[in-house]
């Protein structure tokens, strides 16, 4: 990881000149690398984020979002300390004129880290709560003064956290063209009439609204819409008790009185319900925190691994909220109430408030295990992330096992159809493998390293 790129040039005696995603463009030799430097500063932000998203009930796709751009900011504050690293400015669509390190000045590489962060975690939970809250206020003072008393060098702290503060500001102005503003303010959704379409879904709760009718319109990172792996069922809707489709509606009817005590555990395990958890896409960023520990992960490597895991989730959120809307399709509650006459059924679990087709929890895990296992390799973990509501660790054979658990998790609390769980996950390793091919960051690591660590 991290190892250096030979750049030479294909005509003896011209000039190089270095694009703003070229390899080592921003690299600064006046100042310690960041392979040098351990992750803690990079994994408090990472804590925090997810700490916030859980106490402050974010959903999902917001969640994801704040992440994915909390990815872009920690991996743009250290590129500069990355001999081989590929500045994200010119990779990801309209992010440009980003302010630079000096080349002949010394920047320390976590400070600048810090104030980057506390910015763009600030703007990505704004609308969830005050801005600069005091958990945010007080992570950038208390880390700003620990580097500042590392230092004992005022000139190298002030830089860097000057060079900090302007990258984070630029980073969240860039967020700012997403289109998530504009979906905050025209937000108006009324789902179609289902006269004559029965497989259109309706809400299963009273009082509750479709949930971000038009997430699938944010701008993704490092992707286009082209590049998203949209999909339709593999297996279509059908009211005949001999399809495929109702043979699997009807094992969801009564399933939570014939699974295991394992499976029921495993519905609750992977809920990652907003109230209580850090939601889907923090729980990967959480066993991906273990991963870090236990190779020791510097803070280069820990950065960009969290810009591509962070990227991976946001993409995989628009993504499936751009199919959920497109097809529409009813909740099992739905379906077993109408077509299997069975109106009194509940799930195990409670019905999310949007359309069932495809599974997020499938598509955030498809992702991440992806982009895992292309830095471990298919690799045993213990993931103990659901300490935090009472569950016990659980022990995988590989990040691909737990997103198998993770996906059919869903059918344990009755709440997916067959093809929402199995596509969901083909879509979200599709993303995140297209993501590793286009975008280059520090080791210049992309999706055939994979195959390498199976």
């Amino acid at each position: 990881m991290l190892t250096a790129i030979l750049v030479s040039s294909a005509i003896s005696g011209c000039k190089q000149t270095s694009s703003p995603g070229s390899a080592g463009s921003l690299y600064n030799s006046k100042s310690k690398p960041a392979t040098e430097f351990d992750n803690k500063m990079a994994l408090a932000w990472v804590d925090l984020l997810c700490d916030q998203v859980r106490f402050q009930r974010v959903g999902p796709p917001p969640a994801a979002r704040a992440m994915g751009y909390l990815g872009v900011a920690m991996y743009q504050s250290v590129v500069g300390g990355i001999p081989d690293g590929h500045s994200l400015e010119g990779q990801l669509k309209d992010l440009k004129n980003l302010p630079k390190p000096d080349p002949n000045a010394e920047y320390d590489w976590p400070t600048v880290l810090n104030n980057a962060a506390f910015l763009v975690c600030d703007e990505g939970l704004a609308r969830f709560m005050g801005p600069n809250t005091p958990n945010l206020n007080n992570l950038v003072a208390k880390m700003n003064h620990l580097r500042d008393s590392v230092l004992a060098n005022a000139d190298v702290f002030n830089r860097s956290k000057e060079y900090g503060t302007q990258l984070g500001n630029a980073i969240v102005d860039y967020m700012k063209t997403d289109n998530f503003d504009y979906t905050r303010e025209h937000n108006e959704y009324e789902s179609p009439s289902r006269t004559g379409h029965p497989d259109w879904y309706e809400v299963t709760d009273i009082d509750k609204t479709p949930f971000e009718p038009f997430w699938g319109t944010l701008r993704p990172l490092g992707l286009d819409t082209t590049e998203l792996c949209l999909s339709k069922p593999t297996i279509p809707y059908s009211a005949d008790p001999n399809s495929d489709f109702y043979k699997f509606a009807s094992k969801l009817y009564g399933i939570d009185t014939s699974f295991s005590e394992y499976d029921r555990i495993t519905s609750l395990y992977w809920a990652d319900d907003p109230v209580e958890t850090f939601t889907p896409p923090g729980h990967w960023m959480k066993i991906a925190k273990q991963q870090v520990r236990n190779h020791n992960y510097n803070l280069a490597q820990t950065c960009e691994l969290y810009c591509y895991l962070g990227m991976a989730e946001y993409n995989a959120g628009i993504a499936v909220w751009k199919i959920k809307y497109q097809v529409n399709l009813l909740r099992p509650k739905t379906y077993i109430a109408e077509v299997m006459n069975k109106p009194d059924w509940e799930p195990y679990l409670e019905t999310p408030p949007f359309p069932e087709y495809p599974s997020g929890h499938s598509g955030f895990s498809g992702a991440a295990s992806s982009i895992l296992t292309s830095y471990f390799g298919d690799t045993e973990f213990t993931d103990s992330t659901n300490l935090v509501i009472g569950l016990l660790p659980r022990h995988f054979k590989s990040f691909n096992a737990a997103a198998e658990e993770a996906a059919w998790s869903r059918m344990f609390g009755g709440i997916h159809y067959e093809a929402a769980i199995k596509d969901a996950k083909v879509m979200g390793d599709c993303l995140a493998q297209n993501l590793m091919k286009k975008i280059k960051l520090g080791s210049g690591q992309t999706a055939e390293n994979a195959e390498t660590k199976k």
